[in-house]
């Protein structure tokens, strides 16, 4: 009964010490806590500066369905983005038009029409009444079930309401993809489209025929969609129009036929309707030429050069055919001066560069039921474009050498005409990648680069063609009047720095000289954080540390952009508190500059003073505690007894040489301070308590009257039951 006492008590001072050791590591905790409140303050500070967005999705009404390309303008003249969403209403022709800003629907947005509308074209903007009202021209189709018999045209304010005073049809069936663009620089948008019957349209501003327009070709194909392109390098774009069969067209704007046109593709198949896709448009092969590229629907890439004078041609064997689902675009996507092809296919993605030949640089094949045309846009800060394809299972994006860098999940169903656009969604100044699926799901995917509007629109340009950046600063023309900066000036601001660089990388205004001020208060300027420290020039703590950039460069000269400046492990924050410690010199990550037997990393990991051997003040060095005694270096215990057999752990250690985590460290049955008392070895099972010798005596005087009374017992109980009966 005494050992079970002792038991008894031992497991009591067990509970007690471990509920005083907790709460006196919460003290310690709580001191080390006061010790750092100005940092926490600081971090606090920072998060309420700035806030990493996550990755998530913003959803439209699911009784509709979305088929309709987003577009994405300035309507009201902010330098912010707004994006139209066209959502098909179920059961009827009617249309649902949603402007979103800023992640979230314009008030007096959405605009319900139950209008019998058919392939709605989001075309952009046009300001009327002398630019004092500007308006997003819409186009669909109406009449018809199979075939639309009529093509309107209608404008909507920024507020969501129709303006009557515009709008005009056209009569007949029309292919879809319409170009909106000043086409003959008069300061007016302008109007190209193809009707089913071989018409070529060229309208002003009002919807009116130009002078010589329309005209109607006689060729029993049929169009596929147009593009706009200055190909006889005369500074003014000339209207390209191929016919599914191979026949290249191409006219002035004055309506006359350029010389030498039409040109014929030397298809394989003659006689084939085999070309779905628009074309690309570029001088693939640096000759001063520009070639059109087109792939077809029997698995070829052709290439024909757009100068009857010169007869260059290409022809390739390709992986897969291609329809109307997707859509190829031209690119540099090497810096190499030379344009790629990049070639969607319903199962992946093709590169080829067309030099003297056509060469595949790379092929990515995964999945099935790719849609739109491929996206460009660095996406990950480091100087190289990446490529965003979108397929029915995921998003993906590839290096620009075609290695894939993620796939995103894709857990609804794409809309067969929608590519992935890459702009400014929320108005942080960090680009996003955007999707919609046909169930209204908006995909929003973080990518905390810089930028503004580096891919909005589906082939990269509202001509059809690769974007045109009339004075080469890094600006597509449609992005200028974005931001509002001189399409022919790269300047605007004239602070020597180009407009391209300040909306993209420097995230300034183009208009204003502001390359010295400091947008983040962190005190680097703009200029110093994207030019000499690589931080982020939104963001006053880039590496998160909880020490401003400026502070890093001028007071601790540490790594801004490194949360660990000489990546010892210690953080910058952690090193600059001590003395003994220097965050640019990684070899102290390993000192032990108190002599406790703890280095400095295993000291921050435990949370042990690197400065002071003895952190709790109870005699025992920090390391010695981990190692030796089992005690805890935060809470003042060397008096402690951790596993209960009445010995403290400085005993058992220093004077007995027992296990301070073992009540009975020879596991002889007899604890160690019974052991001690008892003038035994608590260190050799085979020496036990003096005391003890003869204790097989207790328990025979006990065994004993058991057995010899338990029989008599037994039988007098069976004898009583007998008479009993």
């Amino acid at each position: 009964m005494k050992k079970k006492h002792k038991k008894t008590l031992s497991s009591i001072l067990l509970f007690v010490f471990i509920l005083t050791a907790f709460t006196g590591l919460k003290v310690e905790l709580n001191a080390l806590q006061n010790i750092n409140k100005n940092t926490d303050y600081q971090i606090n500070n920072i998060r309420f500066i700035y806030t990493e967005d996550q990755d998530r999705v913003m959803g439209f009404p699911s009784d509709k369905s979305y088929s309709v390309q987003p577009f994405v303008l300035d309507i009201d003249d902010d330098s912010f983005l707004e994006t139209i969403i066209v959502g098909n209403m179920e059961g009827i022709e009617g249309k649902v038009i949603y402007m979103v800003k800023n992640e979230a629907i314009v008030s007096g947005w959405p605009l319900e029409l139950f209008w019998e509308m058919r392939d709605v074209e989001t075309l952009g903007r046009m300001d009327l009444n002398n630019g004092t009202e500007p308006n997003i021209i819409f186009r669909y189709g109406k009449e018809g079930v199979l075939t639309n018999e009529t093509t309107a045209f209608f404008a909507v304010d920024s507020e969501g309401n129709i303006n009557h005073s515009w709008g005009f049809e056209l009569s007949g069936s029309f292919v879809y993809h319409t170009i909106f663009s000043d086409l003959n620089d008069d300061g007016e948008k302008e109007f190209v489209l193809l009707d089913t019957n071989r018409t070529v349209y060229y309208l002003d501003h009002l919807g009116n025929n130009m002078t010589n327009w329309p005209i109607k070709v006689n060729d029993s194909t049929n169009f596929i969609p147009p593009v706009a392109e200055d190909i006889t390098n005369d500074g003014e774009k000339e209207i390209i129009v191929t016919t599914d069969t191979g026949t290249v067209y191409a006219w002035f704007l004055n309506g006359s036929l350029v010389e030498g046109f039409p040109l014929s593709i030397n298809v394989t198949y003659p006689g084939i309707e085999e070309f779905r896709e628009a074309p690309m448009i570029g001088d693939f092969n640096l000759d001063g030429d520009k070639d059109l590229f087109i792939a077809s629907t029997v698995s070829y890439l052709y290439g024909i050069t757009l100068n009857s004078e010169n007869n260059k041609t290409w022809e390739e064997v390709i992986p897969l055919p291609v329809y109307t689902s997707t859509q190829g675009i031209a690119y540099d996507i090497d810096n190499d001066g030379y344009l790629e092809i990049l070639q969607l296919y319903s199962s992946g993605l093709a590169i080829y560069n067309a030099t003297e030949t056509i060469n595949q640089e790379f092929l990515f094949l995964a999945g099935s039921n790719y849609f739109g045309s491929p996206a460009i846009a660095d996406l990950n800060n480091d100087n190289k474009v990446e490529i965003i394809v979108l397929s029915f299972n995921f998003v993906y994006i590839l290096e620009h050498d075609g290695n894939l860098l993620e796939q995103i999940p894709n857990w609804v169903t794409t809309a067969d005409r929608v590519s992935p656009i890459i702009y400014d969604f929320d108005e942080d100044n960090e680009i996003e990648v955007i999707h919609l699926s046909r169930d209204g799901a908006l995909l929003i995917k973080e990518t905390n680069d810089f930028g503004i509007a580096p891919w909005i629109h589906t082939l990269g340009s509202k001509t059809n063609v690769l974007s045109k950046d009339s004075d080469e600063d890094g600006l597509f023309d449609y992005e200028e009047e974005i931001t509002g900066s001189e399409v022919n000036n790269n300047d605007s601001d004239g602070d020597t720095i180009l407009d391209g660089l300040e909306i993209n990388q420097y995230l300034l205004n183009p208009l204003v000289s502001d390359i010295d001020e400091d947008s983040d208060s962190d005190g680097l300027t703009n200029i110093e954080e994207v030019d000499i420290y690589g931080t982020n020039l939104l963001n006053p703590d880039s590496d998160g540390d909880t020490l401003p950039d400026g502070d890093e460069v001028y007071v601790h000269s540490t790594n801004p952009a490194i949360s660990d400046s000489d990546e010892d492990g210690l953080p910058d924050n952690y090193e600059i508190l001590y003395d003994s410690l220097d965050p640019n010199n990684p070899a102290d990550a390993q000192e032990d500059p108190d002599n406790d037997n703890l280095v400095n990393l295993d000291e921050r990991a435990i949370g042990t003073h690197p400065e002071d051997p003895d952190s709790d003040g109870d005699t025992l060095l920090d390391g010695d505690e981990i190692d030796k005694y089992y005690t805890d270096p935060l809470f003042p215990d060397a008096d402690f007894d951790m596993d209960g057999d009445g010995l403290t752990n400085v005993e058992e250690v220093d004077i007995y040489g027992t296990n301070p985590s073992d009540p009975d460290s020879d596991l002889d049955g007899y604890t160690d301070k019974e052991e001690i008392n008892g003038k035994s070895d608590p260190l050799d099972p085979t020496s036990i308590p003096k005391d003890r010798n003869y204790k097989w005596m207790y328990s025979f005087i006990v065994i004993v009257p058991v057995t010899v009374l338990s029989p008599i017992y037994v039988v007098r109980r069976l004898t009583r039951r007998r008479l009993m009966k």
